[in-house]
């Protein structure tokens, strides 16, 4: 699905697609808001692409901090993802900005997904039953995990 509104929102933004009246790039033209008016565009300040690899970086980095003991296998995947999330700075830096706007509002609401899907209350409401893994504090912990991680190296 996400390729093919991928595919999609190129096709406007590039005026693939024809229409009657106004144009579809002709109102994506002037749809754009703050650093962005223009979603035909890429964005030269390139901070849609920037964010977009953030967002997806902590995703990954979420998701790897989670697991304990993990396999070869495992490491090489997630190292592989983490090339990915910074190899989607520059691929989005060079598409229109709509496309990157997806991208990012995607990227922002699986994170979102995330975080929600750790809440015990959440999961509760939802009757997901609990796993072994589960944490009474699941925020804290993350959070307790990726200081350790990345903010106490030592020098």
């Amino acid at each position: 699905m996400w390729v093919f509104i991928s595919v999609a929102l190129r096709n406007l933004s590039t005026g693939a697609t024809h229409s009657d009246g106004i144009s579809v790039q002709d109102q994506l033209a002037a749809g754009g808001t703050l650093w962005f008016p223009d979603l035909t565009a890429v964005d030269s300040t390139w901070i849609l692409p920037v964010s977009v690899g953030v967002v997806n970086l902590l995703i990954v980095e979420i998701f790897a901090l989670q697991k304990i003991g993990k396999s070869r296998f495992q490491m090489y995947v997630t190292n592989f993802v983490r090339a990915v999330s910074v190899l989607m700075v520059p691929v989005a830096a060079t598409v229109p900005s709509a496309l990157v706007l997806y991208w990012l509002c995607s990227s922002l609401m699986g994170l979102s997904q995330n975080l929600l899907l750790r809440s015990p209350g959440f999961r509760q409401l939802c009757r997901i039953p609990p796993s072994r893994s589960d944490s009474e504090t699941p925020y804290r912990d993350l959070s307790a995990a990726f200081c350790a991680k990345f903010l106490s190296r030592k020098r």
